[in-house]
């Protein structure tokens, strides 16, 4: 079976949205009606790399990489977003106590 991210011609770090853009664009080359099995195979590839879940489970169980887990926490750990804090949060954190 041929490497997902070879099937779609993407680099193994690229991004949600480059995995969604290059989808579409193949999507639109190789419609289904009229190339039937490329389609097919273009579609698995984007169901195996589509969001960070799916490219851990498919780079853990179907690639078999050694350092797969350090990299999909380091990927996770990238991509979580950040709290944010409000003015009278950070206000309040940067006075003395007692005040």
């Amino acid at each position: 079976m041929p490497n997902a991210y070879d099937v779609l011609g993407l680099p193994p770090d690229a991004t949600d949205a480059q995995v969604r853009t290059r989808y579409l664009e193949l999507t639109r080359e190789f419609p289904p009606e009229h190339h039937p099995e490329r389609f097919a195979a273009v579609r698995a590839a984007y169901e195996k790399l589509k969001d960070l879940d799916s490219r851990a489970r498919y780079r853990l169980f179907e690639q078999g990489a050694e350092d797969t887990i350090e990299a999909i926490a380091e990927e996770a750990a990238c991509t979580t977003p950040r709290r944010r804090f409000g003015l009278n949060q950070l206000i309040t954190a940067t006075l003395p106590p007692g005040r």
